[in-house]
């Protein structure tokens, strides 16, 4: 059959010899019906495409979900998404496939350097793909589908394909940031988190993070940049200063680009930053703060996901790494801080999930949700606030009293710094 280059597209033989290898391998149309293919090139990625149709009996052998965003990495940490197996759009779609629709622009790329039993892995369509290999298996339909075949891709190419792939049915933030972090930066903050125990071994980042009861990439990476920040402020004031400030921890972004404030940092302290003791002592801690506070809230009668995740809502985490690293040169507060406190009296919970959520300060408004559920600034100071005071006494809990004292001092702190003002 005739394989031909697209006039926008530059003549590679490494491409060409891949197609031809691809197309004797693969069962498609245009193999069978001896037609001509043409090679596609991106013009933004220079990325090499053919489109042909398959049938659903071939995908069936030869589609592999789990892509790798690294083929040398030696991991089968996913790359897209998981199977929304109950979604109500996916069970449509498998009626869908079982009553012989046929669906178009499925995308993959042709590679064997892992997984050579399925050289198709799947990048784009994966709910539609899962659809049609479920209705061949079950039901034996086969009708040939649309796809566009990438091959030779770098890895640079690859996350771009994983996310324009998807962007038109709603991917999360948290799969664009653990896509990016595993292309430019490698495993190393996921195996940072497996060695703290912020992750179980051989658990990935989540896909959808309010979905899922585990840290998030962008929680991760605001963990890290939290305790860096909170250690240089900490580092140069004395004793006395350490109460007498407003501090902002802060929320790395998320989605289609790496964090600025994480990214530097990472460039600037390269492989000592996933062995540094300070920061490593304190992810422990804090684990055990998540584990805490998880089990207990299970055990109790209210055993809701907000109260179970408490620790790792934005404005806890962010604000505890921070003081974490603000206390490293006040070694008697960080041990208070290190620990778990006690449930307060009448709480099953060390974080007094339930206090918080109904805590309200005389100036909030009424729409306030709580101390300590929302991301923004204004919680993030205070919770902040909130565990320095709890450094102070190793026998604080997180009661009524503190709560109040601690958001008393921010604000109080936050009306001093504007100074005599009318604003």
């Amino acid at each position: 059959m005739k394989i031909t280059f697209d006039k926008s597209a530059e003549k590679s033989n490494d491409v060409e010899h891949a197609v031809t290898e691809f197309l004797n391998r693969v069962e498609t149309l245009e193999k069978e019906e001896d037609l001509p293919v043409r090679i596609f090139q991106d013009g933004v990625k220079k990325s090499y495409y053919i489109r042909c149709a398959i049938s659903g009996k071939t995908m069936a052998n030869a589609i592999s979900l789990d892509a790798r965003i690294d083929p040398e990495s030696g991991e089968t940490f996913r790359g897209n998404r998981e199977i929304m197996e109950t979604h109500n759009t996916f069970r449509r779609m498998k009626l869908d496939a079982e009553n012989g629709r046929e669906f178009n622009d499925i995308i993959v790329e042709y590679i064997t350097s892992y997984l050579p039993e399925k050289p198709l892995k799947v990048w784009g369509g994966q709910h539609r793909a899962r659809a049609i290999i479920d209705a061949y298996f079950q039901k034996k339909v086969s009708r040939y589908h649309g796809f566009r075949v990438y091959f030779c891709l770098s890895k640079e190419q690859r996350i771009e394909l994983a996310m324009i792939s998807n962007i038109n049915i709603g991917v999360s933030n948290d799969l664009f940031d653990r896509q990016l972090e595993e292309t430019y930066l490698g495993p190393h903050l996921r195996n940072w988190c497996v060695s703290v125990k912020l992750l179980k071994p051989g658990e990935d980042f989540p896909d959808i993070g309010t979905h899922a009861e585990r840290i998030t990439t962008q929680l991760a990476r605001s963990f890290i940049v939290n305790f860096f920040k909170g250690k240089e402020i900490g580092s140069q004031l004395s004793s006395v200063e350490l109460d007498r400030n407003v501090y902002e921890p802060y929320l790395c972004q998320s989605g289609i680009s790496l964090d600025p404030e994480y990214l530097k940092l990472v460039e600037k302290m390269g492989k000592d930053l996933w062995t540094d003791p300070g920061l490593n002592v304190a992810a422990l801690a804090f684990a055990q703060l998540h584990k805490a506070q998880y089990d207990a809230i299970r055990k109790s009668n209210m055993n809701y996901r907000i109260y179970r995740m408490k620790a790792m809502v934005p404005s806890v985490l962010t604000a505890w790494s921070f003081v974490a690293g603000l206390l490293q040169s006040h070694p008697e507060r960080l041990a208070v801080h290190l620990t778990v406190p006690e449930p307060p009296k009448g709480a099953p919970d060390p974080l007094n999930a339930a206090e918080m959520a109904q805590f309200r300060y005389y100036q909030d408004a009424e729409t306030y949700r709580g101390l300590g559920t929302r991301s923004i600034m204004k919680d993030r100071q205070r919770m902040a606030q909130v565990f320095l005071a709890r450094s102070i006494d190793p026998q604080a809990t997180l009661d009524k009293k503190l709560l109040n004292q601690a958001v008393n001092q921010c604000t109080a702190l936050k009306f001093f710094r504007r100074g005599y003002t009318n604003v």
